[in-house]
């Protein structure tokens, strides 16, 4: 079945009690794709965990693929909210008269982000074996870049207001900017599983080098 992109916003006119039903259908597919993975999780598994009925999962999801791009919009917001909690934090403490203020801005945020760190680990794992499957898959890819370019596009106005706020602007375009901010995070969770290694037990790439990437994209502001 095709997938689009259609249905996987909440209908704004959706009653208490449909929302309540998407949010413990969502709420346990998380959990029930963490243990087995999206492909092979059964839908009358997840149906059990939610307590509800196989008709239930249908009458808001037409897929487990569906169902995944709706679970994915709900952590990427919880990912920018996080993220900009962590910048207004980062910038509500700073000295922004003294001349290392960006530096220091950037490595807390770092420092700050890596707190949630262990948990994205888990995440990337799903959204791993998702993409693996939109690529493949001609009817997902247009649900996920899309997807991807609402949280691209969160993302960057999150960054533009931060360096606007310490008399910065982007060198490059924000998207691209993003795109690479975010290359760099993955693949620092990708090593650290590869490795078998804890993330905090090797947070430079977010301490050190992302606010060193940072800076050599940027420039003073006008």
């Amino acid at each position: 079945m095709a997938t689009t992109g259609a249905s996987l916003e909440t209908p704004k006119r959706m009653t208490r009690r449909r929302a309540e039903t998407r949010r413990r259908v969502m709420a346990a597919a998380y959990e029930v794709f963490t243990e087995t993975g999206i492909r092979d999780a059964p839908v009358e598994l997840i149906c059990e965990r939610a307590g509800f009925t196989r008709g239930a999962f249908y009458s808001n999801f037409a897929s487990k693929e569906e169902l995944f791009l709706a679970i994915y919009e709900v952590e990427m917001q919880e990912r920018a909210d996080r993220l900009r909690a962590a910048v207004d934090k980062a910038v509500a403490a700073a000295d922004l008269a003294s001349p290392d203020t960006a530096d220091r801005v950037m490595r807390s945020v770092g420092a700050l982000f890596m707190e949630s760190v262990t948990a994205d680990e888990t995440w990337y794992l799903l959204n791993a074996e998702f993409r693996a499957q939109a690529l493949r898959r001609p009817d997902l890819r247009a649900p996920t870049a899309a997807a991807d370019l609402r949280f691209q596009d969160a993302l960057a106005e999150i960054l533009q207001n931060m360096l606007g706020r310490l008399d910065l602007r982007l060198a490059v375009d924000a998207r691209s900017a993003v795109v690479t901010v975010v290359a760099l995070y993955t693949a620092m969770l990708e090593r650290s599983l590869l490795d078998d290694v804890p993330a905090e037990a090797d947070s430079r790439y977010l301490t050190d080098v992302l606010p060193r990437l940072l800076t050599a994209l940027t420039t003073a502001g006008r």
